[in-house]
């Protein structure tokens, strides 16, 4: 056996692919960190190959999901709830107070950064906007795909609203805040974002454990409802329909619905695909993505030509090094916009 055959081979590689497999299902890191210790446990004790004693990844993953139906019912794809897409927007925020700590005292030649009504209320606007951006996703991991839109209305208003402030605000200088401070805030700040979370109240069952019934036919209708509702954009009432419908096709055949329908998620897939009309939102289209190239890429410019104007040239070199990737992004949306759908 060859290193690459016996890599294949280890647990390592098999934890890595199986952790992919579950993220699949929408089981996120910390979920699966019990099941995977417990998998060691199991391939320690066997002392064979972890496929042998587990089953592929892929196997692993859909009987997990199988086991755990409605403990996967309040999360989306990526293995989310409501609560960790606005945790992904503040680490997003922490990170940029990072780089605005460094660039600023690069900037200002020391260790604090000027403080001016312009940029103060731009840049709390805009930390609004980057938590706006995460609902979204927040609002389809709670089951309310339709108001979704209204998170990007939100969004695009509070940038409005932050590059407004940064460029006519007056900037008067009020103040200085300590770089290190801010950068230190926001390192700690990433860093608890990121630290492991606590264990589950409930861990996920492992499959075929005792005092789990992974075949419970209300627990696997939930979680069909959930992803049809969370994934797929399925208005609650027409999945709520088409659960109903499954129900009676299952009662029919005198099966159990795992029985019937092995893979879940795929069943939940196969739906919304039979639908007479099934347009995505228009928040996702092409029209909706090349306007809002259209407009970054007209504040790009606004800036640069301000920058010019006051001889600020590191912002000039910045704006100058973004234009491949403006007028790629600008081609691309385009070209999307143009082609016939």
């Amino acid at each position: 056996m060859n290193a690459i055959e016996e890599f294949e081979s280890s647990f390592e590689h098999w934890e890595h692919s199986t952790r992919y497999a579950l993220g699949e299902y929408g089981i996120g890191y910390h979920h699966a960190t019990p099941l995977i210790e417990e998998a060691r446990e199991h391939h320690a004790a066997s002392g064979q190959r972890p496929v042998d004693v587990l089953g592929t990844p892929a196997q692993f993953a859909a009987d997990v999901a199988a086991a755990n139906p409605a403990a996967l019912a309040g999360r989306d794809t990526s293995g989310k709830n409501v609560r960790d897409h606005f945790s992904d927007g503040l680490f997003v925020m922490a990170f940029l107070g990072a780089l605005v700590a460094v660039i600023g005292a690069w900037v200002a030649g020391g260790f604090t950064i000027p403080v001016t009504v312009a940029g103060l209320t731009g840049v709390l606007v805009l930390a609004l906007a980057v938590l706006a951006g995460c609902t979204p996703g927040a609002l389809r991991a709670a089951g309310r795909p339709r108001l979704a839109p209204w998170g990007l209305v939100l969004t695009g208003v509070l940038v409005v609203a932050g590059a407004s402030a940064f460029t006519l605000l007056p900037r008067t200088r009020i103040g200085e805040f300590p770089a290190l401070v801010l950068l230190a805030i926001s390192l700690v700040a990433c860093w608890w974002l990121t630290r492991p979370g606590p264990a589950p109240a409930e861990p996920l069952a492992w499959p075929g454990a005792e005092g789990h019934d992974p075949r419970d036919p209300d627990a696997w209708f939930a979680r069909l409802k959930a992803v049809l509702i969370g994934r797929f954009d399925v208005p609650p009432g027409r999945a709520a329909e088409l659960v109903a419908e499954s129900r009676a096709h299952v009662a029919e055949a005198g099966a159990l619905p795992s029985d019937e329908f092995p893979s879940l998620d795929g069943y939940a897939r196969e739906l919304p695909a039979g639908e007479s009309v099934r347009t995505g939102p228009w928040w996702r289209g092409a029209t909706a993505a090349l306007l809002a190239t259209l407009f970054a890429v007209a504040w790009w410019l606004f800036a640069v030509v301000e920058a010019v104007v006051e001889r600020r040239w590191w912002v000039v070199v910045l704006g100058v090094l973004a234009l491949p990737l403006a007028v790629s992004l600008t081609r691309r949306r385009y070209r999307a916009w143009r082609q016939p759908s």
